[in-house]
């Protein structure tokens, strides 16, 4: 499997062999154990010190200096306000040269190339084997998409918190620009295989302790959730966004993938899983 994280546009692009390859990773997700933490909690008594109440002696046993009322509540001397000493600097109060407005501009320019390249998908190690028909992408929501979005969940304040769009595309035998009783037929079979391996891995994440639905490519609505008037087709403008292209070709419009061209069918799939999960980053090295 070919993938990869791209910081800024946070992105995990993942190649395999076919749909219930995702299915099966993306499966663990209903057995893994949310629950484990790790880290460093601010005002937790470190070393050997007794916390008051002592469990034994009560309240007539020795107190933690740091905390001297009941519940370990106690004024920090680490709180305490500091003078802040500002110290301006010279080059920030005195207007850019020629030259160094000229630099500027060009480390904007190059870092913006950079960006647009990573997030177009065309790189080295993100290209697909022959043998890998399947490309999965789990990306960070952008806002502006969240508010476009939000009327697909109307039950779900999805402006808040954590929202990850994972898409799943798959490489077809046929052109999906022309009409043929073979191109019906593999539209079918991939809605068909879609609809229940996106089922499987929204029970998952469900099973796991997060919020999942997807788009049901034949309608353009969400599968689980309540009913709404909004519809998100494969050939909408907001799949730009998610770097893919919408192709007009003047009597219909249809979706490009940026490998597979119009040879593709895509799905995706919302949920509040955070793009960091342990599940999510396996991909990049899992088969």
């Amino acid at each position: 499997m070919a993938a990869r994280l791209i910081s800024g546009n946070r992105k995990i692009v993942a190649y395999l062999p076919n749909l219930q390859a995702v299915v099966k990773h993306l499966r663990t997700f209903s057995s893994y154990d949310g629950h484990q933490h790790s880290g460093t909690y601010f005002g937790e008594p470190t070393g050997s010190a007794t916390v008051w109440p002592d469990k034994d002696l009560g309240p007539f046993g020795p107190e933690d200096k740091r905390f001297p009322l009941p519940g370990r509540v106690g004024h920090s001397l680490f709180l305490r306000e500091r003078p802040i000493i500002f110290h301006p600097d010279p080059s920030s109060t005195l207007p850019q040269l020629p030259v160094e407005r000229h630099s500027d501009i060009a480390e904007q320019f190059l870092s913006s190339v950079e960006q647009i390249e990573e997030s177009s998908g065309f790189l080295p190690e993100s290209i697909p084997q022959p043998s890998e028909m399947l490309e999965c992408i789990a990306q960070d929501c952008p806002m502006i998409l969240r508010k476009e979005f939000a009327d697909l969940f109307p039950e779900r304040n999805i402006l808040e918190g954590v929202l990850t769009v994972i898409s799943i595309s798959q490489k077809t035998v046929n052109d999906m620009t022309v009409w043929s009783a073979d191109v019906e037929i593999e539209r079918e079979t991939l809605l068909e295989a879609f609809i229940q391996g996106a089922t499987e891995i929204c029970e998952a994440l469900q099973e796991g302790g997060y919020w999942a639905d997807f788009i049901d490519p034949s309608c353009g609505k969400p599968y689980l959730g309540s009913h709404t008037n909004s519809v998100f087709f494969e050939t909408d403008d907001r799949y730009r966004k998610l770097g893919f292209e919408i192709v007009d070709l003047g009597c219909c419009k249809v979706i490009s993938h940026h490998i597979w061209g119009t040879h593709t069918f895509v799905g995706s799939l919302f949920t509040n899983a955070p793009l960091d999960h342990e599940v999510l980053q396996d991909m990049k090295t899992s088969r």
